[in-house]
C-alpha cells in the first residue's frame, strides 16, 4: 500500500515468533535457572498478562472508535490519542512485550525473559522508527505535538 508506513517488520509475527521461539529454546536448550512456579511467580505473570491484554484490546478499540486502521501495514487515518494512547504511543506493542513477560513468569520460560528486550528492539527499530516518520509526514504539527505529549513507551 502506498499510504502506509515502510516497516522492516511486521509486528503480528513478531507477536507469535518471540513466545514460540522461547518455548522452543526452552525445550531444546533449557536454562533452569527460573523458579518453578512459586505463588509470586504465577501472579506476576497474571497482572502482567492481564494488562497485555488490557493494552491489546483497549488499543485496538482505540483505533475503531476512531475510524482508523488496526493493522500498521495499512493507512493511518487519523491520530490516535485515547485510552492507552494517553500513556504510551505504542500500547499494542507494549503489550506483546508485556506478554513475553508474562509467559515467561507464568511457565517458567527463561528464554521468554531473554527474547523480551530482542523483541523490543525489534519493535523500536524495525517497526516504531518507521511508523514514527511516516506519521510525521502525514500528520505534521499535530503529530509533532503528539511526539512531545507522550511518551514512546512508557
Amino acid at each position: 500500500m502506498a499510504d502506509a508506513p515502510d516497516m522492516k517488520l511486521y509486528p503480528p509475527y513478531l507477536a507469535v515468533i518471540a513466545p514460540v521461539a522461547a518455548a522452543i529454546l526452552d525445550w531444546v536448550l533449557p536454562l533452569g535457572w527460573a523458579f518453578a512456579g512459586p505463588y509470586w511467580q504465577l501472579a506476576l505473570g497474571a497482572v502482567l498478562g492481564c494488562f497485555a491484554l488490557w493494552l491489546a484490546v483497549a488499543g485496538a478499540r482505540a483505533f475503531k472508535a476512531a475510524g482508523t486502521n488496526v493493522d500498521p501495514k495499512e493507512e493511518a487515518l487519523v491520530l490516535v490519542e485515547s485510552g492507552p494512547y494517553q500513556i504510551s504511543r505504542n500500547p499494542m506493542y507494549l503489550g506483546m512485550i508485556t506478554l513475553q513477560l508474562a509467559l515467561a513468569f507464568l511457565f517458567s520460560l527463561e528464554w521468554a525473559l531473554l527474547i523480551a528486550p530482542i523483541l523490543w528492539a525489534a519493535l523500536n527499530w524495525g517497526v516504531v522508527i518507521h511508523e514514527e516518520a511516516y506519521l510525521s509526514r502525514k500528520f505534521g504539527q499535530p503529530y509533532e505535538a503528539l511526539l512531545e505529549r507522550t511518551r514512546r513507551w512508557l
